[in-house]
């Protein structure tokens, strides 16, 4: 049994400013598979390697898999139909695969839109993906995909059907990546120049921001034993020459205790690495004394979403938070030496001239390190977008 999975070649410009990111979602699947016994397993990464339709077919081509396994956020949801769609073109019997979040809450669209999608992974991947290999190994998807836990498929006459949802993965270091399956040389952090990683701590969030759908997505919160994120962040240090990385978690300091740990546990290792997260500027307010440590420990960046400047705003968003909470947040952070990254959302249906400019002179009175500017684009099945309807 032969998978290739594949990261669509799509650009926004934005977060790309600071390097290219290791598609750490890669990894984890990669190292399921593998633990199941389904090791033969390439990945080619279109985005970083700015690889056309044709070079993508080559490559398919030349490995002629079984199952082509693509992601897509929604922007990119164009460029992964057409990689799969190109994945039928080489062969039509290769079964086609798509993931991701655009595909979770959008499936009925998606497989009106693109037909020559076999089956799309609703929700978190690990164990459905596998469900479905597995079927694809043993005979049973070409006769009767209805026996797949946690896919949507379209029938012969069209009729889209969701088969019930896998339970999220309650034993999350069960999962063990296999970071080997990335070009790690590619993946370079450019304001330190040194490899970047992008680990998991945990998964979920406990929050219903209403531009959000990550708390959907993921369905319930779970975190991970620190030592094993330490483990996993030594081998990354030692093997793959990492500098740098990111928690991928919305808020990773949701558990207090299990943070401290974590950063405990860095600081014992003595590992030559420094590292970012985000989290809510309540966390940090909570944690104020321990912002030491947590520098200590090498933690060197944060990004709040503060989200707004006008409290109007900050109740739209559900965010629970003050913007006098805000700037304090801003200046303990920068008072222990740790760079801050301020997040500011702007283009709501009632934003106005005047408004824009609030939210400017009040960024500036915060002064962060750095202020991330983004257009209001909420995401699907998020509140905010079901409430915006055709305004969006």
């Amino acid at each position: 049994m032969r998978i290739l999975l594949l990261h669509p070649n799509y650009h926004s410009g934005g977060a790309e400013i600071a390097g290219n990111w290791p598609p750490a979602w890669v990894a984890y699947l990669t190292g399921y598979l593998k633990a199941a016994g389904y090791t033969d397993v390439t990945f080619v990464d279109a985005m970083t390697h700015h690889l056309d339709d044709d070079q993508v077919r080559a490559r398919i081509a030349e490995l002629q898999p079984d199952i082509v396994g693509c992601t897509a956020i929604t922007p990119a949801i164009y460029k992964a139909e057409r990689l799969l769609q190109v994945a039928k073109e080489v062969n039509p019997a290769i079964v086609t695969v798509l993931g991701g979040i655009h595909g979770t809450f959008m499936y009925p669209q998606v497989l009106k839109e693109a037909p020559w999608i076999d089956a799309i992974v609703r929700g978190e991947g690990k164990q459905v993906f596998l469900n479905l290999v597995r079927a694809v190994d043993d005979g049973s998807f070409a006769s009767d995909r209805s026996g797949v836990r946690g896919i949507a498929y379209a029938e012969a006459d069209g009729k889209v059907v969701a088969t019930p949802a896998e339970p999220p993965i309650q034993d999350l270091d069960r999962i063990k990546p296999d970071w080997g399956i990335l070009e790690w040389d590619k993946y370079i952090y450019i304001p330190m120049n040194r490899r970047v990683a992008i680990p998991n701590f945990a998964r979920g969030c406990p929050f219903t921001c209403s531009f959000c759908s990550q708390w959907k997505f993921w369905r319930d919160y779970r975190i991970r034993d620190p030592k094993a994120v330490v483990d996993e962040i030594e081998d990354l240090v030692k093997n793959h020459d990492v500098g740098f990385f990111i928690l991928a978690d919305e808020e990773p300091t949701i558990h207090r205790k299990k943070f401290i740990q974590f950063c405990e546990l860095l600081i014992e290792r003595k590992l030559d690495v420094l590292w970012g997260i985000n989290t809510r500027v309540t966390d940090i307010l909570r944690d104020e004394k321990l912002l030491p440590l947590f520098r200590k420990a090498g933690l060197i960046h944060v990004s709040l979403g503060t989200e707004a400047a006008a409290q109007l705003k900050l109740d739209r968003f559900n965010k629970e938070t003050t913007i006098a909470q805000n700037k304090k947040a801003i200046q303990l952070l920068k008072d222990a030496g740790i760079v801050t990254e301020a997040q500011f959302i702007v283009g709501l249906e009632n934003e106005t001239a005047e408004t824009l400019e609030e939210t400017y002179r009040m960024a500036r009175d915060w002064n962060p390190d750095m202020a991330n500017w983004a257009m209001y684009t909420p995401w699907p099945f998020s509140d905010l977008f079901q409430e915006l309807g055709d305004k969006v």
